[in-house]
C-alpha cells in the first residue's frame, strides 16, 4: 500500500526575496502538492521570525484551498494560546462551509514565537500556562457545537457561526510526550514534529497509542513530521540541503535570517564551525527513491499512518521540484505533470 505523504509549509523567505513573495510561493506550492497527489497541505503559524511569513494562517488556508481541488488544507497548526477559542471556531467553521470536507484544524500548545511576541499577540498581559491547553480545546469544541456546555457554564448558549457546519477534524500537534498523551486521551489525531523534537518518535507514537481512547476517531491516527530535501542526484540534494543546515545552526545560535542560498550557507557554516552532517542527522536527504524508502522505513518503525514533509530550499522552483520528485518515487501522482509554477 502506498504511504500517504503530506506537506507542511512555513512560507520561508529566501535571501534576496521580499517576504510577500514567500506567501505567493506557498500558494504555488499548494497547487503543486495538489497536482502531485499529496494528501494534505498544512500551513504553520509563526510570528516575529524573519525566516518565515506564515503568520496569517487562516488567510493562507483559504487562498490555498481556493487554488486547489482535491488536497486537504489545514493548519499545522493554529497556536491556541494566541487566540480566542471562539474566534478559532468561527474561522474554521467558515473555512469548512466554503470548502466542505477539505479542511483540517491542527492545534498547537506553543505560541510559535518568543515570549514577548506571545504577549503582544494577546490583549491580556497575563501569561497562559501550558496546562490551560486542554481547557482551551474543550472551549473550542463547545463553541463549535461539537460538545455540549456543562450545566451552569457562563458561555452556555454562545455558539460560533456558521451553524450547521461540522468542525473540521482536530489534530493535536506536539514535539513532546505531553501532546501525545493528550491527543490519545481525547481520541484525536496526533501529529508529531520529529523534524525538531528531541523525543524519540517511536516512544512518542507509542505513548499516543497507549493512551488512545475512542473519541472523534475510532482508532489512533498519527502523522510524523519529517524534514526532507530531494533532488535528482545525491550530490545535488546535499548541495541544496546546505540551506537547511544553516537554518538549523541559526536556530541553535539564535541568529535567525532569511534562508541562505547553498553558497551563502556554506560560507556561513564555515565561519561558524557548523557541520552539515551533524545539523541534518534527522533529515532525509537524497535522490527520490532512496528518500522515499527512508520515509517509508520511518513510518514502519514508528507506526505512523502518514508522513508530513517539510522542505527548506532557497530556490522556490527547486523546492517544488523536490516535492514532485518525491511524489513520483512514492507513486502518488494523480494528474499529468505540469509546468513548475512561479510568480515573477
Amino acid at each position: 500500500m502506498t504511504l500517504p505523504l503530506s506537506v507542511l509549509d512555513l512560507s520561508p523567505v529566501s535571501s534576496g526575496q521580499a517576504p510577500g513573495e514567500a506567501l505567493r510561493h506557498t500558494l504555488d506550492l499548494a497547487e503543486v502538492a495538489d497536482r502531485a497527489g499529496y494528501a494534505r497541505f498544512w500551513i504553520a503559524e509563526h510570528h516575529n521570525i524573519p525566516t518565515f511569513t506564515s503568520t496569517a494562517t487562516e488567510i493562507l488556508i483559504a487562498l490555498a484551498a481556493a487554488r486547489t481541488s482535491r488536497i486537504r488544507v489545514g493548519s499545522g497548526g493554529v497556536m491556541l494560546p494566541n487566540h480566542s477559542p471562539l474566534k478559532v471556531a468561527e474561522n474554521f467553521l467558515s473555512l469548512e462551509a466554503l470548502f466542505p470536507g477539505r479542511i483540517d484544524l491542527g492545534l498547537g500548545r506553543a505560541p510559535g514565537s518568543d515570549g514577548r511576541t506571545a504577549l503582544a499577540l494577546r490583549r491580556t498581559q497575563q501569561p497562559i500556562g501550558g496546562d490551560d491547553f486542554p481547557v482551551q480545546i474543550a472551549l473550542l469544541r463547545a463553541f463549535a457545537g461539537e460538545t455540549p456546555w456543562p450545566a451552569g457554564s457562563v458561555f452556555d448558549g454562545v455558539l460560533a457561526e456558521p451553524q450547521g457546519v461540522p468542525l473540521p477534524p482536530l489534530w493535536i500537534l506536539g514535539s513532546s510526550l505531553y501532546g501525545a498523551q493528550l491527543a490519545g486521551e481525547l481520541g484525536l489525531g496526533y501529529a508529531f514534529a520529529y523534524h525538531f523534537s528531541q523525543e524519540d518518535p517511536v516512544r512518542a507514537l507509542e505513548v499516543y497509542r497507549t493512551h488512545f481512547r475512542p473519541g472523534a476517531l475510532s482508532e489512533p491516527r498519527a502523522i510524523l513530521g519529517v524534514s526532507a530535501v530531494v533532488a535528482a542526484t545525491e550530490e545535488e540534494a546535499n548541495h541544496l540541503a546546505l540551506t537547511q543546515a544553516a537554518l538549523a545552526l541559526g536556530i541553535l545560535t539564535g541568529e535567525r535570517s532569511p534562508l541562505l542560498s547553498p553558497e551563502e550557507a556554506q560560507t556561513w557554516l564555515d565561519a561558524h564551525g557548523g557541520r552539515p552532517a551533524s545539523l541534518l542527522k534527522k533529515a532525509v536527504i537524497g535522490p527520490p527513491q532512496a528518500a522515499y524508502e527512508q520515509l517509508r522505513d520511518l513510518a514502519e518503525r514508528t507506526g505512523a499512518s502518514e508522513i508530513m514533509v517539510t522542505t527548506h530550499i532557497h530556490d522556490p522552483r527547486a523546492r517544488q521540484r523536490s516535492y514532485e520528485l518525491l511524489a513520483e518515487a512514492a507513486g502518488l501522482r494523480t494528474e499529468p505533470k505540469g509546468e513548475l509554477i512561479t510568480h515573477g
